[in-house]
């Protein structure tokens, strides 16, 4: 890239060219036509053939009556991946820059944002994410791009001061350029998307005119190419399909080029560029992610599956299955010309054979009839199958695919090895399949975790107005938050962590949820109800809904005022003749579990967050906890004095224990105590 391409319009036009010009990468052309052929396999069109001569791939040539293979191991090993990556249900945790009460509040309400935009739009990322495993397996190379999703999905100079949403959308391989220098996507030293866009969209959005001539686009439109080879490969009744029936016009769309340069030191907050209908319709001096101190990203993250060094362009699991696949069809096709051919049972007889339609009771059969004048009885002679070495032979191709997809017992799909085994014996055959796959695993979290850290960043930018998300709390409630991009204070050191999915059968849930109850592990008092609520989450049981207690959380939403200057607690003071005055009432404080109470509070009193309260923020609390503390201790007397009275313990010991009670033999609160 020549530092003089951003002199003049027309000299950035063409370097813009140029870097969509397939012509002028090689590797790239071998790349898509393997992507194609793999896309093939995966549709279950597999008539075709690769030409040497003039290097291109065509329709391979054989008789109309050879059988179609309907067999199709390739879109299995798919569904195997698929269900490994999705099946780790991970959640994003974001680590706060510094041990501030602000960035921590900061990064635990990040974390709220990004699973808000993992549930929106009917979890529309999830779809996303299979589209991008899916390419993952036929390309070896997938793209997914986040973007600011401001004025009809593009994001403008302009339009930074508006609040717009976080776009995340899996890009097509085809539509995908990228620098030749660099085997990473943070060395390129450009990136470029080219889509195509309606005319009338482009033209009103930039306010420029998109003439013919300027609109010369190549063909980029992957479903209608896609349809056109599939069209001209698979046979129908002989024939190729005829696809100009199902073509459309596509005269109203433009080819749609942008281009993002990284930051450089004539552009430190890097460049964008968006070129259509043979002119720049726009740039910007810094690239749609915002760039920071040290930090800058592509809105582009890339997917590896089996990397090549010293190469960008990663090779796809398909490329190992495609030979076992083409023998499985060509066994498919013998089997099939075989029982029309020598492999059907043929009738050797004298003289004339027919055939009887006869009845007995409950069933109807045909039954062949001769001539007995003739002396001779028809003679029924068995078919010559194919030898059982070719049924062995395709058992054992297909056992080949499935150790090279790394699932030689189904595993990962969902299918027990038998009718027998535990839901624990298949979650722990699953973990041994996933074990051979684990580096492809972390792979693929790690550029998830580039796409969250990326959507943060987006989220910062665009949601300048205030912003109500709902997420899932405590005990699997619903809990609704407000927050602005500022509030987010620049936290983006995002970690995935996995959520559940460890037991991942319904089988193994059920003894995993079997063992706890028998260890008392759902007993009143037994464990902590926090604690409970995040093993049963760690064991991917996230949906299970726990009773919260009310008195715990009304402590800590008393701990959470106290701490934002709010004081609707109850505090007293001792005045004159050690008689408690009430300072600020509470109506309900009366109704408190006083130990419970106690116990919440203790805890903050001593982390690390009370101390960086103000001073009259910690006397409120303290006074407060302390209060709850002194009418424990009395609730604890009284009932001890009440267990002795009732074993007999006489008058002199009830009346030690009423001592601090009021009528009736209940703790007094502090408004009796006036």
């Amino acid at each position: 890239m020549k530092s003089d391409i951003f002199d003049s319009k027309d000299s950035l036009l063409r370097a813009v060219d140029e870097m969509f010009d397939d012509s002028r990468d090689v590797s790239r052309q071998i790349q898509e036509r393997i992507i194609w052929r793999n896309l093939l396999y995966y549709c279950g069109e597999q008539y075709i053939e690769y030409m040497r001569s003039s290097g291109t791939f065509r329709r391979r040539q054989v008789p109309d009556f050879m059988p179609t293979p309907v067999s199709n191991e390739i879109r299995e090993y798919v569904r195997s991946v698929k269900a490994m990556l999705l099946n780790q249900k991970r959640i994003p945790r974001i680590w706060p820059n510094t041990n501030e009460r602000e960035d921590i509040e900061a990064a635990t309400l990040g974390e709220s944002v990004l699973i808000w935009l993992d549930a929106i739009n009917d979890g529309q990322i999830e779809d996303e994410k299979e589209k991008v495993i899916i390419w993952l397996c036929l390309s070896g190379t997938a793209f997914m791009r986040t973007y600011p999703d401001v004025d009809g999905g593009l994001w403008l100079p302009d339009s930074s001061s508006k609040t717009g949403s976080v776009g995340c959308e899996s890009i097509l391989p085809f539509n995908v350029r990228v620098d030749s220098m660099g085997d990473s996507l943070e060395k390129k030293r450009w990136v470029g998307v080219q889509s195509l866009k309606p005319k009338e969209w482009v033209e009103d959005t930039f306010q420029v005119k998109i003439s013919a001539e300027g609109n010369q686009k190549t063909y980029i439109d992957y479903q209608k190419k896609l349809s056109k080879l599939v069209g001209s490969v698979s046979p129908w009744k002989g024939h190729a399909l005829d696809m100009q029936t199902i073509e459309t016009d596509d005269d109203d769309l433009v080819l749609f080029k942008e281009v993002e340069f990284r930051p450089s030191a004539k552009f430190p907050q890097g460049k964008y560029v968006v070129s259509c209908g043979g002119q720049i319709v726009h740039q910007a001096d810094r690239l749609p992610i915002a760039a920071g101190p040290g930090q800058w990203a592509y809105t582009i993250t890339d997917f590896h599956y089996n990397y090549v060094p010293g190469r960008f362009w990663s090779d796809a699991g398909v490329n190992d299955l495609i030979s076992p696949q083409n023998i499985i069809n060509e066994i498919d096709q013998a089997l099939s010309i075989n029982r029309k051919g020598v492999g059907r049972p043929r009738i050797v007889a004298p003289g004339e054979v027919g055939l009887k339609k006869m009845d007995l009771p409950g069933h109807g059969f045909l039954a062949l009839t001769f001539n007995p004048i003739m002396g001779q009885k028809p003679e029924i002679h068995e078919g010559t199958p194919l030898p059982q070495q070719v049924l062995e032979e395709r058992r054992f191709q297909k056992e080949q695919m499935q150790d090279t997809a790394g699932d030689p017992k189904n595993i990962l799909r969902g299918q027990p090895p038998s009718a027998q085994s535990s839901g624990i014996q298949v979650d722990i055959l699953r973990e041994t399949a996933q074990q051979s796959k684990q580096p492809d695993s972390e792979r693929f979290n790690r550029s998830m975790t580039r796409v969250y850290k990326k959507r943060l960043l987006v989220a910062q930018e665009v949601f300048t107005e205030e912003q109500v998300i709902k997420i899932a709390g405590r005990g699997n409630r619903i809990q609704t938050k407000k927050f602005k991009a500022a509030d987010l204070r620049g936290n983006t050191d995002v970690r995935l962590e996995v959520d559940s999915g460890l037991i991942a059968t319904k089988s193994g849930q059920t003894q995993v949820l079997l063992n706890m109850i028998q260890a008392g592990m759902f007993q009143e008092g037994q464990i902590n109800p926090s604690l409970r609520e995040e093993i049963m989450r760690r064991f991917g049981m996230a949906s299970f809904t726990d009773e919260i207690d009310i008195d715990v959380e009304r402590a800590e939403k008393e701990n959470v005022a106290v701490m934002s200057g709010e004081i609707p607690v109850m505090t007293a003071e001792i005045g004159e003749g050690e008689e408690q005055i009430i300072v600020t009432d509470d109506p309900l404080f009366k109704y408190d579990n006083h130990a419970k109470h106690y116990e919440i509070h203790r805890k903050f009193v001593v982390s690390p967050e009370f101390i960086e309260m103000p001073t009259q923020a910690q006397t409120i609390l303290m006074a407060h906890t302390d209060l709850h503390h002194q009418l424990m201790i009395e609730e604890q007397q009284a009932m001890m004095a009440q267990q002795l009275a009732m074993e007999g313990g006489g008058d002199a010991v009830q009346a030690q224990g009423s001592k601090g009670r009021g009528e009736g033999g209940k703790p007094e609160s502090p408004a009796r105590l006036q």
